[in-house]
């Protein structure tokens, strides 16, 4: 049941399961951490119940058993870890005080009870939202990161959380007649959980002229201190060491 233009992957290590988006069918399928071969999935979430619009990007916080999926309609969905079939949302942010668009990234800090949405506001204009974590309904966010200083003018891929130092890791894509295959100015900055307004990042790996050309997603290696970044114009996953954001 898997498709060709799933964007998003996420991973629960308490109930070892991996859920994936898939556009086609308007549908999360969750698997078992061990599945291998032409496995069906455990769960399907699915119907007009659902709310769904083609998914493209998921989230799952496994310590407050959620699931968190934004919609191309400017909203996100929070269904129960377990959820099966034609399900309603336990939750949704929605309405015009969230500032919400279409075509989401999502990230979720189960320390700080925060939930990140990066959005698009038009060409080169992006920004990133934080609500509460348990934020339901036509609710204003309680920061927004974005503007020229900022830097963040495209979204890569799926942000990245390390909760313990309250940092975020996010793709940049870069801007220019180009931007959508690769660009020179194509980086991942780090941000603070805490920042608001048009606040630059305050480390970056790429940038003009740098080895990245459109970086995707991005996932620590805690232990040995590093950040991999996939790159789909490179055709590579890139390895750093990066002590500082740990």
């Amino acid at each position: 049941m898997l498709g060709r233009t799933m964007h998003g992957i996420a991973y629960d290590p308490v109930h070892d399961e991996f859920s994936v988006p898939q556009q086609f069918a308007q549908a999360i399928l969750t698997y078992r951490g061990s599945a291998n071969g032409e496995e069906k999935p455990v769960r399907i979430i699915q119907g007009p119940h659902s709310q769904m619009d083609a998914p493209e990007h998921l989230e799952v916080d496994s310590v407050h058993d959620e699931i968190f999926v934004p919609t191309r309609y400017g909203a996100v969905l929070v269904f129960p870890h377990g959820a099966q079939g034609d399900v309603a949302p336990i939750r949704v942010i929605k309405g015009p005080d969230t500032l919400l668009t279409g075509d989401n990234v999502i990230a979720v800090d189960p320390l700080h009870d925060l939930l990140f949405v990066g959005t698009t506001v038009g060409r080169g204009q992006t920004r990133l939202l934080v609500f509460n974590r348990t934020d339901s309904g036509n609710v204003k966010p309680k920061a927004i990161i974005g503007g020229p200083k900022s830097g963040l003018n495209s979204f890569g891929g799926p942000i990245a959380v390390y909760p313990p130092k309250g940092e975020l890791l996010i793709s940049v894509r870069g801007t220019g007649p180009y931007a959508e295959l690769s660009s020179d100015e194509a980086y991942v900055g780090v941000w603070s959980i805490n920042d608001n307004g048009d606040v630059p990042p305050k480390w970056t790996i790429g940038g003009p002229r740098g080895v990245l050309r459109m970086p995707r997603g991005i996932a620590l290696d805690v232990k040995n201190k590093n950040m991999m970044v996939s790159d789909k114009r490179l055709n590579a996953v890139l390895t750093f060491h990066f002590p500082e954001i740990f």
